[in-house]
């Protein structure tokens, strides 16, 4: 008779094995977009795209600060804490860096992707890094499978995420040409940033169709009204 263990081990290496089938799909949303801007008439400026993804990479580092600050806080507290962050230290670190370099459109456009081409990287190595907990039995890998599964996350197609990058990705870019456009838009991009990521959190448990409508809409605006201002 399988115990719930076995059947959550069962379903988590199905999952991963479907996960990691479509791996390679990832790839193609950074591609896609770095196509369309080149036939909108947005050459790739190399050395913004770098400076995009490290600036991601920046803000990526400045949340071990928060988390070390709320460590000691209630479990639930602290995530609440370190999510509603994350806007205030992407979009700072998003101003900084086009406060640095240049507000040009066309340097906006290439940070832009550098910024949502390396979270998608970051997606990736995720997946790789969830898969090779497929066999692992100890303590924290259990509460690792037991977590994702409570979410729902496991009978997702893994279609549900590569379209999240996608839209995440739209969402980014708008974000870094609206910024250009207005360094004050920072005001309002802060709690919207942050609101976006609290939300995802806790629908995507109840429902990752709704989570995924959610990115898309709050993506495909950021992205036209980006592409407005410019």
């Amino acid at each position: 008779m399988n115990t719930t263990a076995d059947r959550i081990d069962e379903l988590y290496q199905k999952a991963t094995k479907r996960a990691l089938l479509f791996l390679p799909l990832y790839l193609a949303v950074p591609a896609l977009f770095w196509l369309g801007f080149q036939a909108a008439g947005y050459e790739m400026d190399w050395k913004g795209f770098g400076l995009g993804a490290l600036g991601w990479f920046i803000a990526l580092l400045l949340r071990g600060p928060v988390s070390a600050m709320v460590i000691k806080l209630p479990q639930e507290k602290a995530k609440n804490i370190v999510g509603l962050s994350s806007g205030l230290l992407e979009e700072s670190t998003r101003l900084a860096l086009l406060a640095i370099t240049s507000y040009s459109a066309s340097w906006a456009v290439s940070a832009g992707q550098g910024w949502a081409a390396i979270e998608v990287v970051f997606t990736m190595v995720n997946v790789v890094v969830l898969a090779s907990l497929a066999n692992k039995t100890d303590e924290k890998s259990v509460q690792a499978k037991q977590f994702l599964a409570a979410q729902g996350t496991l009978n997702a197609s893994p279609l549900w995420g590569i379209m999240e990058r996608v839209w995440a990705s739209a969402f980014h870019i708008g974000c870094t040409l609206i910024v250009a456009s207005n360094p004050w838009t920072v005001v309002l991009l802060i709690p919207l940033h942050s609101a976006l990521n609290w939300f995802a959190v806790r629908l995507v448990s109840r429902s990752i169709g709704m989570t995924s409508l959610l990115v898309a809409a709050v993506g495909a605006a950021a992205l036209a009204i980006g592409l407005f201002l410019v």
